[in-house]
């Protein structure tokens, strides 16, 4: 990976970090995207132990892993 991607996945993962967070600690009702800010919120899907979370507006998708003790 090229530093130029390096610093966009850095950036992207430093806009998400609340959203991810929030997922991770079991809110997921009332997340607005971080990128669009769109007034529909998140879409947050669970499967096989992961959360799909998607914004209508942007398009945007991001998996979250769930930490699991």
């Amino acid at each position: 990976m090229d530093d130029h991607a390096e610093d966009r996945l850095a950036s992207l993962e430093s806009v998400w970090y609340e959203i991810v967070e929030a997922v991770n600690a079991g809110r997921t009702a009332g997340l607005i995207c971080p990128e669009c800010n769109a007034p529909d919120g998140l879409t947050v899907e669970e499967a096989q132990g992961r959360v799909i979370v998607s914004c209508p507006n942007c398009k945007r998708v991001v998996e979250v892993g769930i930490a699991t003790a």
